[in-house]
């Protein structure tokens, strides 16, 4: 019986021994950064950025993969095997996505790592060809003229865009595009009129007189360009912070989150760091992985007030 027990005893520890070192030697290889948006937006750029000096903290490469979309990025990460090789890198429309019922897998069903990223730059964008500001371009809306938003439907870009056209008791015709270089395209073009975006991302635009901000979408102006007034200034009570987060399959080994999310927190405490991202008027801060759960849970909740807007009831 004695022998039995032992003989037991040290087949469990054999079990045991691959998952503890699993974690000891992490990471020993190249690490995939799917970013579950084409390159050229902000996302691409902020992924790019951490990936740059989280590389020295892990010692490994960082690769960055875009995808077509949101739903193909995040499905690829949610079924990956979770050895802590795979990670997502996107924000927290992918709970929009899911409330409108694009998908069935959003950023929560997955092992949430680290919040590096709340960007409070998010504007909306009008063409200053056609229009001369947030005033006419009001007016001409309540009108009856067509106004053209474009949009990836249940998303940051949607939502805002909804709301916008809420507040002011007006009605959009609405387009289909994936990312914000598709939108920049279109609007220098003339085919469309209004598109959610970071500043960062359109600022050489609106310096080229090519683009008018309506304003920003947070509680208090940006110190990086304070003459842009908030959506509430102007009497819109629409705010639109938009949280990035990296995130691995379900079933990840804590361990191996806590190493990845420790080396992204010593990453963008580097001043380098710090002013690559200030290039796109966003400063960096690190969440912990349970304040990162929390801050997307609280998300979710709040976006799910807007699921009759999102699916046109």
């Amino acid at each position: 019986m004695k022998r039995n027990m032992m003989l037991l005893a040290v087949m469990l520890l054999l079990c045991l021994v691959p998952f503890a070192s699993l974690a000891e030697k992490y990471p020993d290889g190249a690490i995939d950064i799917v970013v579950s948006a084409k390159a050229g937006g902000d996302t691409d750029a902020y992924a790019r950025i951490l990936a740059e000096y989280m590389k020295d903290e892990l010692g490994v490469p960082l690769n960055v993969n875009n995808k077509n979309s949101a739903i193909e990025g995040t499905r690829e990460v949610y079924n990956a095997e979770p050895d802590g090789y795979v990670v997502e890198f996107f924000h927290a429309s992918s709970l929009l996505t899911q409330i409108c019922g694009k998908t069935d897998i959003g950023g929560l069903d997955q092992t949430i790592c680290t919040v590096p990223v709340v960007d409070a730059t998010s504007t909306l964008v009008i063409p200053a060809k056609k229009f001369s500001g947030i005033e006419d371009f009001v007016a001409r809306a309540q009108a009856g003229e067509e106004i053209i938003a474009s949009v990836n439907q249940g998303s940051y870009a949607h939502l805002a865009c909804l709301l916008f056209e809420k507040a002011i008791g007006a009605k959009f015709k609405y387009v289909d595009s994936q990312n914000a270089s598709e939108r920049i395209t279109d609007m220098l073009a003339g085919r469309i009129d209004i598109f959610f975006s970071q500043y960062g991302s359109i600022n050489q635009y609106i310096e080229s007189g090519d683009f008018l901000s309506l304003g920003v979408m947070s509680e208090e102006r940006n110190s990086f360009f304070p003459d842009v007034p908030t959506f509430k200034e102007q009497g819109y009570d629409i705010t639109m912070d938009k949280i990035f987060y990296f995130a691995f399959p379900p079933e990840t080994d804590e361990e191996i989150v806590k190493i990845f999310a420790d080396a992204c927190e010593k990453a963008i405490a580097n001043e380098e760091c710090r002013k690559a991202f200030a290039v796109y008027y966003v400063e960096p801060s690190y969440h912990t992985p349970e304040e990162s759960l929390k801050l997307l849970q609280d998300a979710y909740e709040d976006y799910k007030q807007f699921e009759d807007v999102l699916k046109g009831n």
